[in-house]
């Protein structure tokens, strides 16, 4: 498991920070868009798994349009949800029977924000003065919580986190991945990307909110997993499983690294 994991970063990564770092926008923009389609039908099968029947082509089109215009054409992202949100609720109009009618729209909406409207965040980030070195920041930093949560955990970790919920998570795991997440962002803000703006008192607070968005995020994804009663949302990651297993955390910290960066005046 662990060489298949390695064998995977190993190619997977090269590319996705030669996207951006090297890449234009619309480079990274294409990318989020790939990465969007491919996690939204993964929660979509898990929906559907769990006896939901979201509303596949509507929810599609509209990630798409928002995920591609979010960042430039906000009046056009606000339209493709909205169309979204009326297409889910009058739906059920069209069907014969009135069963899950409430739990199929409530199923597409939360695909829809879970999945794109998360991801597309990174595409703000991307846009602002030095994107690429906040999003590198917030990529380090996620990927040293969990490479550190994962060793430590596996060296250390006796007392389980929510048992129920991941079994695989651990309170020293837990531990290793704040440690991480604390010091990686401080050093990098300061002393590799000094222009990104943060500095350590910011980066610290970076720091705080992706530990907790981290864990919070790999905790939800797993609850859905469990709901739906597979153990990857899908198989084309060797190693990792589906594109959601790689960026549930991801996906969960890219609404809060915006926010932090809201509030420490870094987008306007």
């Amino acid at each position: 498991m662990l060489a298949a994991r390695v064998l995977t970063a190993a190619v997977w990564l090269p590319v996705h920070l030669a996207i951006l770092i090297w890449g234009r926008p619309y480079h990274f923009l294409i990318y989020l868009e790939a990465v969007a389609l491919i996690a939204l039908l993964e929660m979509f099968g898990l929906l559907e798994v769990a006896g939901r029947r979201p509303h596949r082509l509507a929810a599609i089109a509209a990630a798409l349009v928002y995920v591609g215009a979010v960042a430039y054409r906000p009046g056009v992202a606000l339209g493709a949800a909205v169309a979204l949100v009326l297409a889910a609720v009058a739906a059920p109009v069209f069907r014969r029977s009135n069963a899950g009618a409430l739990g199929d729209a409530g199923a597409t909406l939360l695909a829809f924000a879970y999945v794109p409207v998360f991801l597309a965040f990174l595409m703000l980030v991307r846009k602002l003065a030095h994107g690429v070195e906040l999003l590198l920041i917030f990529f380090i930093t996620i990927w040293s919580i969990d490479v550190a949560a994962y060793f430590v955990g596996k060296a250390f970790g006796k007392r389980k986190l929510a048992p129920d919920k991941s079994p695989g998570k651990t309170v020293a795991g837990l531990l290793g991945g704040l440690a991480a997440g604390l010091v990686v962002p401080v050093v990098l803000a300061t002393a590799a990307f000094p222009d990104a703006g943060l500095g350590w008192a910011g980066a610290l607070a970076v720091g705080v909110v992706l530990v907790a968005g981290d864990v919070l995020g790999d905790l939800a994804e797993s609850v859905f997993k469990r709901d739906a009663d597979v153990k990857d949302s899908g198989a084309v990651l060797p190693g990792h499983g589906g594109v959601l297993d790689r960026f549930d955390a991801v996906l969960y910290c890219a609404p809060l690294f915006f926010g932090v960066l809201v509030l420490l005046g870094r987008t306007g």
